[in-house]
């Protein structure tokens, strides 16, 4: 008897735990990289980052900030604001950006690569709609003018924190 009810302990433990995963994986496709592939890759353009921000003026507007921290939380629970966010940088950011020490260490290319790795892994609804945080960041980014690069540009780490954050929140 107690055997049967040790056993049906652990019976119920393993469902718990399978049912818990299964909760956590069903926004990832079977198709994902693996976690350490895109860890690597956000280690690889925070190296890259580095030398990149070394390239371009220094950023000297401390009173406003792109990506805050109420931003973050966001960015971990919506897949929409993620896709929205990486986006913005790949378009707006470094749609603009025409340094050739960026070209020289393949950053945008690297980033391009790992934002389609995480939208393999990440299935989301397309939306066209705009959130209201990418709509913000947007105005105060084209609000700054040509400085808008720079600021963004020395952001970049803290995005970059984030997603390595949000990577090690998930389960493949």
């Amino acid at each position: 008897m107690w055997v049967n009810c040790i056993l049906r302990s652990g019976l119920l433990l393993v469902t718990l735990s399978l049912a818990t995963a299964k909760h956590k994986q069903t926004s990832f496709t079977k198709s994902c990289c693996s976690k350490g592939t895109l860890t690597h890759a956000v280690d690889s353009l925070f190296i890259k980052t580095a030398w990149l921000k070394a390239t371009i003026p220094e950023d000297h507007i401390k009173n406003i900030r792109l990506l805050k921290k109420k931003t973050k939380k966001l960015f971990m629970k919506n897949c929409r604001f993620q896709e929205q966010i990486l986006s913005f940088f790949m378009e707006d950011v470094f749609g603009h950006l025409q340094l050739k020490s960026c070209k020289e260490i393949h950053f945008v290319q690297d980033f391009h690569s790992l934002r389609q790795k995480l939208s393999h892994c990440i299935s989301c609804p397309s939306s066209t709609r705009e959130m209201k945080s990418i709509a913000r960041i947007k105005r105060i980014y084209y609000g700054i003018g040509s400085k808008g690069i720079y600021k963004a540009i020395s952001e970049l780490d803290i995005l970059l924190s984030w997603i390595k954050n949000f990577l090690e929140s998930i389960i493949f």
